[in-house]
């Protein structure tokens, strides 16, 4: 049952198959026009570069909020933590639409309040209609849509610690910043690191948010492979060309994570 989709999913990338007639062998040759096509160029580099800038970004703001939530405990603690998680549990669609309404040039938040302070050039701006903004425009609504899911896991991770070493820490003189780098981060370093894969392998297969917002666009700005695998599959009925493309994001997906664990092994982590 598990691994019978992903043998044929192997099998229908060697075709060309348009689900009208019988398909055709055609060997490596979805590959070969993939990697040879702009779009998809555009998007593998897209792919990569989510990921890389999720680690960066999402990983270290998740670990932040987490330990600041943890450290700095009040009555707004528990409210914030449900404020946090919200939006990953909201639909794609609403985020989506919450994301327009924020970048919307002219009547938007971001242009609302510029026009306030009277900042008009900022506000004239067309952040998802930008091929040089639409990306980060994308990513910053994606960064407030998944980031949560890290804030509440490490969070959790942190207050796992016992209170004799935060006590014993506080005898040595360190302040809660010192005590956040030098024995908060090394404890949780694992928790961060299941983050990270997550954030990687998610980065390779995502296409809610940016379809939802600017479809790929302007151009290929924003294109992802799951954009051009649904493009593919149910614009275009090329199921072979659509196949490939899934087992490409299924490798990549693979090669990440089994080296991941591969390095935690030898670090010693499991």
């Amino acid at each position: 049952f598990m691994y019978y989709p992903i043998e044929q999913t192997f099998h229908l990338s060697l075709m060309r198959a348009t689900g009208l007639g019988d398909a055709t062998f055609t060997g490596f040759d979805n590959y070969i026009r993939l990697f040879a096509n702009e779009e998809f160029q555009a998007g593998l580099i897209h792919v990569f570069a989510w990921a890389f800038w999720s680690v960066v970004i999402q990983i270290p703001l998740a670990f932040f909020i987490a330990f600041s939530l943890s450290a700095y405990r009040n009555k707004i603690t528990n409210p914030l933590r449900a404020v946090y998680y919200l939006a990953s549990i909201l639909p794609s669609a609403i985020t989506a639409m919450l994301g327009r309404f924020m970048f919307a040039p002219n009547f938007g938040i971001i242009a609302s309040l510029s026009a306030k302070l009277h900042w008009t050039w900022l506000a004239k701006i067309d952040f998802l209609g930008n091929p040089d903004l639409a990306f980060w425009s994308v990513f910053t609504v994606a960064t407030w849509a998944y980031s949560g899911f890290n804030i509440i896991y490490l969070m959790a991770n942190i207050e796992q610690i016992p209170m004799e070493i935060r006590e014993a820490s506080q005898l040595d003189g360190a302040n809660r910043w010192q005590y956040a780098r030098f024995i908060v981060l090394p404890m949780v370093s694992y928790s961060i690191r299941i983050c990270a894969i997550l954030c990687i392998v998610g980065s390779l297969k995502i296409f809610d948010l940016p379809y939802l917002l600017t479809k790929g666009g302007p151009g290929y700005a924003t294109t992802t492979l799951g954009i051009i695998l649904y493009k593919q599959g149910f614009v275009n009925w090329q199921y072979g060309k659509a196949a490939a493309v899934g087992v490409v994001i299924f490798l990549l997906s693979l090669i990440f994570t089994v080296a991941q664990f591969a390095w935690q092994r030898k670090e010693g982590d499991v």
